[in-house]
């Protein structure tokens, strides 16, 4: 007997069935599409309690009419401006919903040492402005509980792609599938709409070993955010870090190549538990010229990421030395086309019967020679990679220069990475990797060819 269970549509209960054309379940009454790995993970979610509040609950809301913000406290914290958006605009009720997180990691960064580290990060800003930050703004530093909802997974990844084994001469393919199973422990993954979700991967990651079974005294004298996004409205995200860290199990386990291009990667999702938990942080928004900008103090760790203004004068000069070395690197190029150039000049003037001749020829370069050179330089596009090596004489030249390329094209990348958009890097999957279980891998590997500057040789 197969699987005779039925699946219903997540928002409105219709019956789903597989459309070949969008491959993907339809509901058959609303319309909605959804993937048979959201559908899966969808069914291993469980919604927490969302009861009423205690008669004797000694907390309050506060909602931002501005933002929409909530925050909740205790009966005795005030607040007098939003943590997120900064405005005054603050209505303050009596909690009506009940709030119970599983845990909480109690804050261990004090104001002044997640002030001291904010001044930090702000003043290693390259292209920030000079005294963008100002007391004004200090003052609005914040310390609130973020909801998180913590995952634990078994991850069973399928990965196709092609490793490379490089040296100054030839280039060796092989195709490789790679199936691994994996599992994850504590990936946090926040539930509140007005908390970006960059940010708060950017100042992870928690130690979740000091996990507390929540108690409302830990909240005394700080701000707490009730979930927004419950975790059946993050399967989306929950799915993309996974296959993010499919990749990244991948390609550590596949040590043997110079580099690794993952060309496809489904992870699906096995034994899954959920958590939901307040993570503390401090948050620090800011105005400058009309425009906001965030800061993230992790509350546990001191970790400090966060948005800066940039100046566009510091951007556009470092800028023009970028192109400036551009030309210095292409200067003999210049030099010798300025060199041929003269030479024909001046042996025209001495030959005036030939004048003509010498302009004749010029002109054909520019028409036939030029775009036959940037036909050569481009011919993989045109017969395909693997003849590329064979048939094409500047091969030797073009690795040279794309190289060349490639190294500016990263300069560059670098530079305009340090804008307002300073977010650092995720935190790998070896943060959230579970030594307890025994991970399986299983690689079938495939010679594709070796690549000479000099010829293609082929199996």
């Amino acid at each position: 007997m197969g699987d005779t269970h039925s699946y219903k549509c997540p928002h409105c209960g219709g019956n789903l069935v597989y459309s070949v054309e969008e491959q993907m379940l339809m509901c058959s009454f609303c319309g909605n599409g959804i993937t048979a790995e959201k559908l899966s993970l969808l069914s291993r979610i469980n919604p927490p309690d969302q009861g009423e509040a205690d008669e004797d609950e000694d907390r309050q809301e506060i909602t931002c009419n501005s933002c929409g913000a909530k925050i909740i406290a205790d009966k005795n914290t005030s607040a007098t401006f939003c943590a997120f958006c900064g405005s005054p605009s603050l209505v303050t009720q009596r909690l009506t919903k009940r709030f119970r997180p599983d845990y909480v990691i109690p804050f261990k960064i004090t104001r002044e040492e997640a002030l001291r580290r904010i001044k930090e990060f702000a003043g290693n800003g390259k292209y920030a402005p000079k005294h963008f930050f100002n007391d004004k703004n200090i003052k609005k530093l914040t310390g609130i509980y973020v909801p998180f909802w913590l995952m634990d997974s078994e991850c069973n990844i399928h990965t196709q792609g092609i490793g490379y084994n490089e040296d100054l001469k030839t280039t060796e393919k092989y195709s490789v599938v790679s199936d691994i199973d994996i599992r994850v422990k504590n990936v946090p993954f926040d539930g509140a709409l007005n908390m970006r979700d960059d940010l708060m991967e950017s100042v992870e990651p928690y130690d979740c070993s000091d996990l507390k079974a929540f108690n409302g005294s830990y909240l005394q004298g700080y701000y707490a955010q009730r979930y927004d996004l419950s975790a059946e409205k993050l399967t989306d995200r929950i799915l993309v870090r996974l296959q993010r860290y499919g990749k990244q199990a991948a390609s550590a386990s596949l040590k043997g190549y110079d580099r690794f291009q993952c060309n496809s990667c489904i992870a699906g999702v096995g034994e899954l538990e959920q958590k939901y938990a307040l993570f503390p942080v401090w948050i620090l928004t800011y105005e400058y010229k009309g425009k906001n900008y965030q800061i993230a103090v992790n509350g546990q760790t001191g970790k400090t990421d966060g948005y800066l203004p940039v100046d566009k004068v510091k951007t556009n000069l470092r800028l023009l030395w970028y192109y400036l070395v551009n030309i210095m690197i292409l200067s003999p190029l210049w030099v010798g086309g300025a060199a041929i150039v003269l030479a024909l000049k001046f042996w025209s003037q001495s030959r005036p019967e030939q004048a003509y001749a010498v302009n004749i020829v010029a002109v054909l370069a520019c028409m036939f020679v030029l775009p036959l050179v940037f036909i050569l330089f481009n011919i993989e596009a045109i017969v395909g990679e693997d003849d590329f090596g064979r048939i094409n004489p500047l091969h030797p030249l073009r690795r040279a220069i794309k190289a060349v390329y490639t190294k500016r094209a990263e300069v560059k990348r670098n530079i305009l990475e340090q804008t307002d958009m300073m977010i650092g890097d995720k935190p790998p999957f070896s943060e959230y990797y579970d030594p307890q279980f025994k991970a399986e891998i299983n690689n079938d590997v495939r010679f594709m060819g070796r690549e000479s500057i000099f010829e293609d040789e082929r199996l």
